[in-house]
């Protein structure tokens, strides 16, 4: 179901309202935010596609397909600003330079223990590193976001058969990542423990202002 006031904020941004941009911002930075962070295991990287999501709402608003809901056009590009920049890291592993996602992640998550925040993230970002671009991003959208498969094949494009394969070999990638530790029961429990880890990651301001800044906005 259509958001009426979501599509209101986007008639208002082709007319130029920074305002509306800023409320889209409110309403959606986090999904953003946590969504590429969880594709990429990289906090930079993260910080790099949602600017760059935002960015391309103000720039392409005509292009906005307003068959699907706002927040699901967002994680459209979401998935395509981030399979760009994994293409991005490969480039650089070919040339020896190799991208430490486990450095660059370290997220933290309310009320749960520091090292095994850290442990379930190595682990996730371990088994991700061996994951292709789409068994990344649909074991994201469909075991962490929990968004359905009919959902995360409209995002990537795909049909629904190869998301769902794509989820259970990404699952398998995990699960084997985890055996190797001897944790392979925790499976169910490191899931619920990763959906609460994102949460509380988003830097607001600081992504705000980097927005605003490269539109060369006041706001």
């Amino acid at each position: 179901m259509k958001d009426g006031s979501d599509l209101t904020l986007i008639k208002e941004i082709s007319y130029g309202n920074a305002e509306a941009l800023s409320s889209v911002m409110d309403r959606y930075l986090d999904l953003v935010s946590r969504t590429s962070f969880r594709i990429l295991c990289d906090r930079e990287g993260s910080e790099y596609v949602t600017v760059k999501v935002f960015e391309s709402l103000w720039h392409d608003v005509l292009e906005y397909d307003d068959s699907i809901t706002l927040d699901m056009w967002l994680l459209r590009r979401t998935w395509i600003y981030s399979r760009i920049r994994i293409a991005r890291r490969r480039i650089l592993r070919i040339f020896g330079v190799n991208v430490d996602i486990f450095v660059n992640a370290s997220p933290k998550a309310e009320d749960q223990d520091d090292y095994v925040t850290k442990q379930a993230w190595e682990l996730y970002c371990r088994a991700n590193m061996h994951m292709t671009p789409l068994q990344g991003v649909s074991y994201a959208l469909v075991v962490l976001e929990e968004l359905s498969h009919q959902e995360a094949a409209k995002i990537t494009g795909m049909t629904v058969f190869r998301t769902e394969a794509a989820v259970r070999r990404a699952e398998e990638k995990i699960r084997h990542e985890l055996k190797r530790y001897g944790k392979e029961e925790d499976y169910d429990r490191y899931n619920g423990f990763l959906r609460k880890v994102a949460e509380a990651m988003t830097d607001r301001k600081k992504l705000r202002n980097k927005v605003f800044a490269h539109l060369g906005l006041n706001i």
